[in-house]
């Protein structure tokens, strides 16, 4: 098991410093309608931390309620694929991203928000921390329908303070997708939980969802459709190579202008009845929301008088998720790395008991 000591140390932390993560997530489509899941994960630091987990169907959850005493206990429906990284103290196995076995998927992004209410003493034997909503979410529903109805059903989450965070008291929101295409946003809105339909398939950060879907109206010219030439006056224009039509998208890495430039990415991608192939191409879209290192940096702790250096800290992709829906499949790539590791239920299908591979 990772301590939160050596958490700490691989964070290298200054005073003041939290450990902030960005994330984009998205879908895209085959010509048979399959479904494909791309996401990003941008962190501070993190490397070696994350881990691929396989749970078989049966596998019993239980975590502690907000005073310590357990929780809700539930059995997985469903054989779970999940990318895991101890971000909460009583979870060394967090679930961030992951696949069950039926083709229900979801990402978990950072989105400050003021935490749930608190949960009544009464509530403590049906508890789950919020940061394990994912989890929870595969263990126990087959598509987004079903979790929209059963959400609420027996279940209460509360707001963890996440020590990785600085604090944080589950700053969490999450998309969920399932293979026929549906697609729904999770937040905490006045202290309880909301669900969006998700007509684009995309999720980054704040603000809240609807602002995202209301800022696309500043979009409206968006089209992939080149034009060439043009004529301003008595001047006659033409673009000397391709590629203006995404002069209209943000420049930035903000989660504002990743929500734009992803919803840009996932509208128009190339769509083919290969689903190799259709992985590929998910592939190169990622690639346009793949953060190197040191290409922005924060200020983690500033300098000071004795002469010690100011400490800057640099998000950075740490690592990226595929994952094909349809066939149960997850591709890995890490930040050192150059290509995808593919991971699939059929390799665990003799595996009775949790399995859980360090990615390094």
């Amino acid at each position: 098991m990772i301590t939160f000591k050596s958490i700490e140390e691989l964070q290298n932390k200054g005073d003041n410093q939290i450990a902030p993560f960005a994330c984009t997530s998205l879908t895209v489509k085959d010509t048979n309608n399959n479904v494909y899941h791309g996401r990003g994960m941008e962190l501070t630091f993190g490397e070696g931390l994350s881990s691929l987990t396989f749970y078989p169907k049966g596998t019993t959850f239980q975590h502690p309620a907000p005073d310590n005493s357990k929780g809700l206990a539930y059995t997985a429906k469903y054989a779970i694929m999940a990318v895991t990284t101890p971000v909460s103290m009583y979870d060394p196995k967090c679930a961030m991203e992951g696949i069950n076995d039926s083709g229900l998927s979801f990402s978990l992004n950072m989105m400050p928000a003021p935490p749930l209410k608190d949960l009544t003493s009464e509530q403590y034997p049906n508890s789950v921390p919020f940061a394990s909503f994912g989890e929870w979410a595969l263990a126990n529903f087959a598509t987004v329908e079903e979790l929209k109805s059963g959400i609420t059903n027996g279940v209460s989450f509360w707001s963890e303070a996440l020590q990785m965070l600085g604090g944080l008291k589950t700053p969490f929101h999450f998309a969920v997708y399932d293979k026929t295409g549906g697609s729904i946003i999770v937040e905490v809105k006045d202290g309880a939980l909301v669900i969006y339909d998700n007509p684009t398939g995309v999720m980054t950060n704040g603000p809240e969802f609807p602002w995202h879907i209301e800022n696309l109206n500043n979009y409206a010219h968006m089209t992939n459709v080149e034009t060439v030439t043009g004529q301003v006056g008595e001047i006659k224009l033409r673009q000397p190579d391709s590629g203006i039509a995404t002069s209209v998208l943000p420049s930035s890495a903000t989660s504002v202008g990743r929500f734009v430039k992803a919803v840009y990415y996932s509208a128009f991608a190339n769509r083919v009845d290969n689903p190799d192939l259709q992985i590929a191409e998910l592939g190169h879209i990622m690639n346009n929301f793949d953060r190197p290192k040191n290409i922005t940096k924060e200020l983690a702790a500033a300098a000071k008088p004795d002469g010690t250096p100011a400490k800057y800290m640099t998000e950075f992709t740490l690592w990226i998720v595929l994952t094909d829906l349809s066939r149960g499949e997850l591709y890995v790539r890490l930040y050192d790395s150059l290509n995808y590791v593919k991971y699939t239920f059929d390799q665990f299908k003799d595996k009775n008991e949790e399995v859980s591979i360090q990615l390094k």
